[in-house]
């Protein structure tokens, strides 16, 4: 049977109208699963929402979790760099107390016979009697804290200084202490001094100023810096 136009149009002003009469319609024209597609696709949202929600808080505490992660990683980081530096600063300590019970054989091994060993007390007078005004007081107390500072003399009996920087593994701040502290008895005394590293280990940056002949080397043997 075929419609006319005025059937069409009370049949479409119907079905805008009784939605239970479009829903009989939609059911003999739609396969059934295009007819629950519109209330499954309702359910797959609802259940993607909640998924997304869930991860979002699973997110939020993971994020918790990680930030402290981090904070206890960085105080764990900060004392092991701490536990380094004190380590670090005992071997110098070691180093240099052991440098000055060699002094003998540290003057011995570059040529020259120890006269006398200068103490802290010694280089604090030598400075206050020239009264620099160009010497920042961390250079000072640095000079002061010498390692090992020795007059020596060669073999035809002209006397010079060393000036002796120690440590395990010596790197680029050692020699240059040295180096300053040689200069600074050269400059206060008017006699020569050579900058001298004593260590087991050198960085690449020490073995440089070795093999230049900037610096001179004494080279601490295992047995050295065992305790006794």
């Amino acid at each position: 049977m075929t419609l006319n136009e005025r059937e069409k149009r009370r049949l479409l002003q119907t079905l805008q109208e009784d939605p239970a009469f479009l829903a009989q319609v939609r059911s003999l024209i739609l396969p059934a699963e295009l007819v629950q597609l519109p209330e499954r696709f309702a359910q797959f949202a609802s259940q993607v929402m909640a998924f997304i929600a869930r991860q979002e808080e699973f997110n939020a505490r993971q994020e918790a979790v990680n930030d402290r992660q981090e904070a206890t990683n960085a105080r764990i980081f900060n004392r092991l760099q701490r536990l380094t530096d004190d380590i670090g600063d005992l071997k110098g300590h070691v180093a240099g107390r052991i440098a000055r019970e060699m002094s003998d054989d540290i003057a011995e091994s570059l040529g020259f016979e120890i006269i006398e060993q200068l103490n802290g007390k010694d280089l604090r007078q030598m400075l206050r009697q020239q009264k620099p005004a160009d010497i920042a007081p961390g250079a000072r107390r640095s000079f002061y804290l010498a390692d090992l500072v020795a007059r020596v003399e060669e073999p035809d009996g002209s006397q010079l200084f060393i000036a002796v920087e120690a440590s395990y593994t010596a790197d680029e701040r050692d020699t240059q202490r040295a180096i300053r502290n040689a200069e600074f008895l050269t400059r206060f005394t008017g006699v020569s001094a050579v900058p001298v590293i004593a260590s087991r280990n050198n960085d690449h940056a020490v073995q440089q100023l070795v093999d230049q002949g900037v610096v001179r080397l004494f080279q601490f043997e295992a047995r050295d810096l065992q305790p006794q």
